[in-house]
């Protein structure tokens, strides 16, 4: 079984990677397959980081990198050259090789559970070349992922060795993290990334509404934050939900953080976005591919 978790940037695929793998007794790709899967050099720099006395962290947060931290799958397509087209985009072309990656993963535990943001609106290339696979698709409210964004960078501008290891020392990595470090320039790549989100998101929209229901989780972050157990039902039809709120709850354990007001525009998106995910959950109802969820807020599940 493959399942993808697909959601863009600092949208809580990390945890929800995890908690996917956990309630299917699989595995997520890891830092351990670019090691074992990637060319000898990123292979060299990523084992000297693991292997290091002193821990090193994902720069973007405070976890650790070792053999079994998640990563995306994006890293080894750039990793591969040609194959990809120095893309961390997954293409046809780029099959073979995460195809081979997937099915080593199965084979150790069942399950190959793998996510790369850059992938988020590209689904369905991926559910033409794996047809055996599902897919879990998730959204965050825009500003909640802006904020999350900005702490990111201001922490990854400051610990610098794991984006090195992984980039092989970019150029353009360095002058990006030069000028995250002045304050003029944090505003400028935050403002960049939001416009970049939000064009993304327009565009990410209306392929996802063309997605066969049959095959895909439509999740939310926030709800999952606010009940787990009842939003973890919508992803009833390709995995234990129990299983996965547990796991999920489990695994979460990150403080909260203030949220600023939301901006008309990304009210406005979220909005879009919330209906695309209203009406995949309405056709999978009608469809009796999933049955309505009937828990509430405040129920013995629920942790109050």
């Amino acid at each position: 079984m493959i399942v993808f978790v697909s959601g863009f940037n600092r949208s809580g695929t990390t945890v929800l990677l995890e908690a996917v793998a956990s309630s299917t007794d699989g595995e997520p790709f890891t830092v351990g397959d670019l090691i074992r899967y990637g060319s000898p050099g990123l292979a060299a720099r990523l084992r000297a980081l693991v292997e290091a006395d002193e821990p090193v962290d994902r720069g973007v947060d405070a976890r650790k990198v070792t053999a079994s931290t998640p990563e995306e799958y994006g890293w080894l397509l750039v990793d591969q050259g040609s194959t990809a087209r120095l893309s961390s985009r997954f293409n046809p072309e780029a099959a073979p090789t995460l195809r081979r990656v997937a099915d080593d993963i199965v084979a150790r535990s069942g399950t190959a559970v793998l996510k790369n943001p850059s992938d988020t609106g590209r689904e369905d290339l991926l559910l033409r070349c794996f047809p055996e696979a599902g897919v879990i698709v998730t959204r965050r409210a825009l500003a909640g992922i802006h904020s999350s964004a900005d702490r990111a960078l201001a922490r990854g501008a400051e610990s610098t060795v794991y984006g090195m290891a992984l980039t092989g020392n970019s150029r353009i990595v360095r002058a990006a993290i030069r000028v995250q470090r002045t304050r003029a320039g944090a505003s400028l790549l935050s403002a960049f990334g939001r416009w970049n989100l939000r064009f993304r998101v327009l565009g990410m929209l209306r392929r996802t509404s063309r997605l066969p229901v049959d095959r895909v989780a439509f999740l939310d972050y926030d709800e999952l934050i606010r009940d787990p157990w009842r939003a973890a039902r919508w992803a009833g039809h390709l995995l234990d939900p129990e299983r996965l709120a547990e796991d999920f709850r489990a695994i979460h354990s990150f403080p909260p953080h203030p949220v600023p007001p939301a901006s008309r525009l990304d009210r406005f998106l979220d909005r879009r976005w919330g209906r695309v995910w209203e009406r995949g959950r309405r056709e999978q109802l009608e469809r009796g591919i999933l049955k309505e969820p009937v828990e509430q807020a405040g129920s013995p599940r629920t942790p109050s």
